[in-house]
């Protein structure tokens, strides 16, 4: 080893020696530390340390005790604390430290050192103080209720946020203004609040017209954390429309948007060369002071035309519990009455009503045709719990008269709806009838039947029709009988269903001697397999019969009466996929199997392909078909060409999309058929339609051509047509007055309007929450009001007041004169009383503290005291309590007497004793020291 590297070595070895040395000594220093800390110590902003010190030497030891903190907290005795040892003295000194409000939170390390005189560390501890994260956000509305005046006075909302807790939050404010002609339009703004920090937001908006005229509506506003977006308050403000002249509107619909619609659409259509079609429609409704009248019409004419065609239009008059329509009349019973008539209709309170009505069965409202020329009828109806879908019945009467078959029919039937429990609901009907021919000279009586139901065994889905009626029942679904039944169950992710059908149609009549037979049967058992990722598959067995004489013209006997038939038994395949993120589906079924033809000895095969692609907003659908699946393809294909099977193929594309912000909407497509039947025939269409706030408009064009052997013919077709929207209205069947309104001052208080006292202009007056304010002459006009009970509110004012009473509105023009009394005026203040050096930390904003003022327990009103901790109001003649919200005072600030009563006396000021504040004190803990 060299002499260089061996100084290296001893060198090292002396180093080593001299930090055990040191160390040595440092641990065996005379004097020792140790905390003892309070059990509260992380629950608390208040810390009570006790440094234990023990001088083991044997000289006297003179230093001090040196705390370092975190930002945020303090030592109440200061940082640095002299101490003195004697010889083998033990000491424990107290250390009280406070963790202020900008102390942050979560764990902190808090330094003890013991310095020598000379002010070297002598022994260092450490201990840590927990302070929980405190995330508490308050919210207030500055105007909880806001005033407008004017159509085009923009809203101003003003919340304030309040950072109540230890950490500074990041927050979004999101307002909901429920606008009508825009839907609900969301502003949403965002901050950083500080901690003990608050911020103001101001929310404007201009509303629309429809907005402005509303008698009230509700902003709504929602606060969240960002950037969890966890909502942690939410509040409303009332937006009050005060205009002098207002019009009754029902409270569900004081918050936008079920108002009837009054509109007014015209239109014009070309077909093929020359053909032309003009045509006006629309609906709307006015009030009337009793009920309102709702009108509805369709006016159409072609030019080749004299006489215009008028349907679909009538004239219906609301009026309390009755109903009145002149017009055309369109009533779907089991034997359909539709024409031009009249009904009346009778509400027995809110779950019963009769109506009656007499229909002309001539469609169009200005047929010349003799009156009753076409047939008629008569209709009776009564009905209970309209409003139950679970539990109701109706009973009907009809007559009519069928010129055609030269009868008077009378129909008795019945219905009722009964729902068993959640699973189980029932559906019956019967009608009886009984008809005399004129001719025949005979009576003939009938009966229908049908009932629905659906319901659940053992998890087993079931549900089932059936229908039954005599050969002669004078209804539309004369001599008929259809049976459909349907049976579904999921074993774990497989689905097993099945279905049966079965209908046969015998009709008859008098007047047609000619017997019709038309009998169908279907079998379906089919199972849905569990999805695998995208795709589902399902396999369906098939069994199909249909047997008819109807077509026996297109198989060379139009005379006979043998039926035909058609047998198929099939199997169904189908393939699903679906990608709901990227917006896209397609399904694909395949229909095969074997068929027994009327007139072929063996089965023939047949083939129907089906896929359909969904792509955002393209569609695309393609059909191929091999064979005949009803009897009437494989009759007409057999009169066309015997030998040949039917062949069909179809495809179509579709496109829809909006713009204008979704007011415009675009929708086109092409298609192409062709198939033995109709030959070849190409296709496309554009449909265009605007809709906009006063107005609409469309455009309207289909292309279509078809060749069949020689024969070919294009068809286009062009239609353009403007809707007008006017002022939309609720409607109000009841009876209507308006209250005229006229306040004055009453000087000498004898609530009469005595000439030489002032009219109160620009004075707010309340009915029911709807808030009017007089004009220059003192008065206001509430108008379509319904006659009934209203409440005259107080709403508090500068000055003068009136008394609140109750309101029977029986007239059409029912005048009202307020007297206004003089108020008087209630003042007080907050004082705060605290000491500054034994307080816990607050803060405070008196603007933050409110106060609640009750009369007979009810509460009147709420305010809060100003900046400079000062309150103000006016209130009428009266005793009333005036108490603190303590909930709005700030932390570890109290006030001891919290209630205060006042008798206020009008014309005079009645000042309220103060309010005075506490700041609670800090803990003091007290422990006895020994040696």
């Amino acid at each position: 080893m060299s002499l260089n590297y061996r100084n290296k070595f001893l060198f090292f070895i002396l180093l080593l020696a001299s930090f055990i040395k040191i160390d040595a000594q440092f641990s065996m220093l005379p004097i020792t530390m140790e905390i003892e800390e309070d059990h509260n110590i992380s629950k608390s902003r208040l810390i009570n340390l006790v440094i234990a010190l023990q001088n083991n030497g044997s000289d006297t030891f003179t230093g001090k005790l040196h705390t370092i903190l975190p930002p945020g907290y303090k030592v109440i005795s200061g940082t640095d604390i002299l101490v003195n040892l004697q010889k083998g003295e033990k000491k424990y000194i107290p250390l009280r430290l406070i963790a202020e409000t900008n102390a942050k939170a979560g764990s902190s390390e808090i330094k003890i050192q013991l310095l020598n005189d000379l002010g070297a560390v002598l022994s260092e501890k450490i201990t840590k103080h927990i302070i929980q994260v405190d995330n508490n956000l308050t919210m207030a509305s500055l105007s909880p209720i806001i005033f407008t005046t004017t159509d085009n006075e923009p809203v101003s909302v003003k919340i304030r946020i309040t950072n109540t807790g230890n950490i500074a939050q990041n927050i979004s404010l999101v307002c909901k203004f429920p606008d009508p002609d825009k839907g609900s339009v969301f502003v949403e703004q965002e901050a950083e609040i500080a901690v003990k920090q608050d911020s103001v937001f101001t929310f404007t908006y201009q509303p629309s017209k429809s907005l402005s005229g509303t008698a009230n509506y509700i902003v709504n506003i929602s606060a969240f954390r960002n950037p969890e977006k966890e909502i942690f308050n939410t509040t409303s403000i009332t937006v009050q429309n005060i205009s002098s002249k207002q019009r009754y509107q029902e409270p569900q619909y004081s918050n936008i948007n079920d108002l009837s619609k009054n509109e007014i659409t015209t239109s014009f259509r070309r077909v093929g060369q020359n053909l032309n079609m003009y045509q006006i429609y629309g609906n709307g409704g006015f009030n009337l002071p009793s009920g309102y009248l709702s009108l509805r019409a369709n006016a159409s004419i072609f030019n080749n035309q004299e006489l215009p065609i008028i349907t679909n239009t009538n004239i219906s008059l609301f009026q309390g519990s009755n109903e009145y329509r002149v017009g055309s009349i369109n009533k779907m019973f089991e034997t359909t009455l539709s024409g031009r008539g009249a009904e009346y209709i009778r509400h027995f309170g809110t779950d019963k009503k009769i109506e009656i009505a007499f229909v002309d069965q001539n469609f169009n409202l200005i047929e010349k045709n003799a009156f009753l020329n076409n047939g008629y009828g008569f209709f009776a109806k009564g009905s209970v719990n309209t409003n139950n879908d679970d539990k109701n019945a109706s009973a009907v009467y009809i007559y009519r008269y069928d010129p055609f078959e030269k009868a008077k029919h009378h129909i008795l039937g019945s219905e009722g709806n009964y729902a068993f429990n959640k699973q189980w609901k029932f559906n019956g009907k019967i009608n009886a009838g009984l008809s005399s021919y004129d001719v025949q000279d005979v009576l003939k009586p009938s009966l229908a039947l049908e009932t629905n139901y659906k319901g659940s065994i053992d998890e087993y889905d079931i549900n089932g029709n059936y229908f039954y009626s005599s050969d002669y029942f004078p209804g539309n679904r004369r001599g008929s009988t259809q049976i459909q039944q349907n049976i579904s169950k999921n074993f774990n992710d497989y689905n097993i269903f099945t279905s049966f059908s079965y209908s046969n149609f015998t009709p008859k009549f008098y007047f047609f001697t000619q017997n019709q037979i038309s009998d169908n049967t279907r079998f379906d058992l089919g199972l849905k397999f569990p999805g695998i990722r995208k795709l589902n598959f399902g396999l369906i067995y098939q069994y199909q019969k249909e047997s008819s004489n109807s077509f026996n013209n297109f198989f060379g006997n139009w005379m006979s009466e043998e039926t035909r038939q058609i047998t198929a038994h099939r199997l169904i395949e189908s393939l699903t996929w679906s990608d709901n993120k990227a917006r896209q589906s397609a399904v694909i079924s395949l229909e095969n199997g074997f068929v027994q033809y009327p007139l072929r000895d063996t089965p023939q095969f047949q083939l129907r392909l089906n896929a359909n692609y969904n792509f955002r907003k393209l569609n695309f659908n393609a059909i191929y078909q091999k064979g005949s699946y009803y009897l009437s393809e494989y009759a007409f294909t057999y009169r066309i060409n015997k030998d040949e099977d039917y062949n069909k193929l179809a495809l179509s594309l579709f496109y829809n999309e909006k713009f204008l912000q979704q007011k415009l909407n675009i929708s086109t497509g092409v298609s192409y058929a062709d198939d033995l039947i109709y030959g070849k025939a190409p296709s496309a269409f554009i449909n265009a339609k605007y809709d906009a706030k006063k107005f609409g408009a469309f455009f309207n064009s289909s292309w279509y051509n078809y060749s069949v052997g020689s024969l070919t013919n294009n068809i286009l077709t062009l239609e353009v047509g403007i809707t007008i929207n006017l002022k939309k209205a609720v409607l109000d069947p009841g009876k209507k007055g308006k209250i005229q309104i006229f306040t004055f001052y009453d000087e000498n208080n004898n609530n009469i309007y005595d000439p030489g006292e002032k009219a109160a202009n620009d004075y707010i007056v309340n009915i029911n929450n709807v808030v009017l304010k007089t004009d220059a002459l003192g008065t206001a006009l509430y108008k379509d009001v319904p006659f009934g009970n209203f409440e005259l509110k107080q709403l508090i004012q500068q000055g003068w007041y009136y008394d609140e009473q109750k309101l029977d509105l029986d007239k059409y023009n029912y005048p009202l004169q307020i007297p206004l009394h003089q108020n008087g005026t209630m003042t007080g203040k907050l004082f705060l009383d605290y000491n500054a050096s034994t307080s816990l930390e607050f803060d405070i904003k008196t603007s933050s503290i409110y106060f609640n003022i009750l009369k007979n327990n009810q509460l009147i009103e709420r305010f809060s005291a100003d900046d400079e901790g000062k309150f103000t109001s006016f209130l009428p003649t009266g005793e009333y309590t005036v108490i603190i919200d303590e909930t709005s005072l700030p932390t570890n600030v109290y006030c001891e007497q919290k209630v205060r009563e006042v008798n206020i006396t009008a014309g005079e000021i009645t000042k309220v004793p103060d309010f005075i504040l506490k700041v609670k004190e800090k803990r003091v803990n007290k422990k006895t020291f020994s040696n």
